[in-house]
């Protein structure tokens, strides 16, 4: 399976777990505005702010407490990180949960979430950035162990940057996980949503 076929198959299982959230495939950030670079994400979850005004931050803050999305985010947390095991000693911070939620207050959308499979690091740590960015979580989801450890590294190189007080992007609210693991948690109890 290719990596457009699994983004082909979560889109519609992740309509169906989180109810009346839209859930769009290749969402584009800033659509009609020419004059303004508009980041493409693999799957973004509204509800969307796009309109130039007040953001959504109060509805992002009450959909984050409905227990299905939660505890949706919850296990992606833990799941991440059980993948940066012992990376933590090197230099990826990892946040309470409960900040990692509140992180990013003037997001686009709910989640962003980006699948690689094989690209450049360079690629790859554009993806972390426009995920961080757009979404009030962003989530990385690497499809191979390569893939998980560029993620990791990448992850890792930015949480020095800011400790040695160089120019760096917080990617704080950025979760990294498996194709497998994210597989499992969204079709987990998905016969109950």
């Amino acid at each position: 399976m290719t990596a457009t076929d699994y983004q082909n198959l979560l889109t519609p299982i992740m309509t169906q777990k989180f109810g009346t959230l839209e859930v769009i495939s290749e969402w584009r950030a800033f659509r009609g505005m020419n004059y303004q670079y508009s980041p493409r994400v693999d799957i973004a979850v509204g509800p969307f702010s796009v309109a130039p005004g007040p953001n959504r931050t109060e509805e992002y803050n009450e959909i984050i407490q409905r227990p299905v999305i939660n505890d949706f985010l919850r296990s992606i947390y833990d799941a991440h990180i059980d993948n940066i095991g012992e990376e933590w000693l090197n230099e990826i911070y990892i946040p309470e949960f409960n900040d990692l939620i509140e992180k990013n207050q003037n997001a686009r959308c709910l989640m962003s979430i980006e699948i690689e499979n094989s690209s450049t690091r360079k690629h790859i740590m554009g993806s972390m950035i426009n995920a961080a960015s757009l979404g009030r979580i962003g989530i990385g989801i690497a499809y191979n162990d390569s893939v998980l450890r560029t993620f990791m590294r990448i992850m890792s190189y930015m949480e020095f940057l800011k400790r040695v007080e160089k120019n760096a992007y917080d990617t704080t609210n950025f979760l990294i996980v498996t194709k497998e693991q994210f597989s499992d948690l969204v079709n987990a109890n998905i016969e109950q949503n």
